[in-house]
């Protein structure tokens, strides 16, 4: 009898086995933009104030980088009191993101102000959307982390064709208790995105599945 169950149990294990192997997903970091190939100026920041409004001063720097390995250079903001107003910095070109992401990383630097950090992104239907990155509310580098594996639809609309998601650039807002009373300094370094391949096929090959 014991004989008898120890057979039928194996029989069981091995019509299961096969499907219960587990997936392997494989995640990788990959650089967006580092700051040190493309230029930036003046031009890149946008107001809706009016036209003569003093804008913040934006400039590349080689002498304040995050303490990460490899960075050369990171974008740095002086914000003056007259241009402590909500305003964007946005990228020459937006980026467009490749595979499936989890998430965003961005090193930024905050001399302690009160405001926020947005990043702008478009989706596929050309919509604006803004994600928070992070409080100002600290004083030196760090790295924050933006979760996007379920902030937007990442599904091909057509199979193989790209969803056409773009970081388009960021959105600072000043906290208005210290809007016009301080010099702000803000710096982006290196931002990375967490990634996969698009597609995980089920068992079924013809079912294709997306978080």
């Amino acid at each position: 009898m014991i004989a008898l169950r120890n057979i039928t149990f194996l029989s069981i294990f091995l019509l299961y086995a096969p499907n219960s192997t587990a997936e392997v997903i494989v995640w990788k970091e990959v650089a967006l933009e580092n700051f040190e190939e493309q230029t930036y100026s003046q031009k890149n920041l946008r107001t809706k104030l009016e036209k003569d409004t003093k804008l913040p001063e934006l400039s590349l720097s080689q002498n304040f980088t995050a303490p990460i390995p490899g960075s050369k250079q990171a974008l740095v903001l002086r914000i003056p009191k007259k241009a402590n107003f909500p305003f964007g910095v946005y990228f020459p070109e937006p980026i467009l993101l490749k595979g499936f992401v989890k998430e965003i990383r961005i090193p930024v630097y905050s001399s302690q102000s009160i405001g926020n950090l947005t990043l702008i992104v478009q989706n596929q239907d050309f919509e604006t959307r803004q994600l928070s990155v992070t409080s100002l509310n600290y004083r030196g580098w760090k790295t924050c982390t933006v979760p996007f594996g379920r902030a937007f639809d990442q599904n091909d609309r057509i199979f193989l064709q790209g969803s056409d998601i773009r970081l388009v650039g960021f959105f600072y807002l000043p906290n208005e208790n210290n809007a016009s009373s301080q010099e702000v300094l803000l710096a982006l370094d290196d931002i990375t995105a967490i990634v996969r391949d698009k597609y995980r096929p089920l068992r079924e090959k013809e079912i294709l599945l997306e978080d």
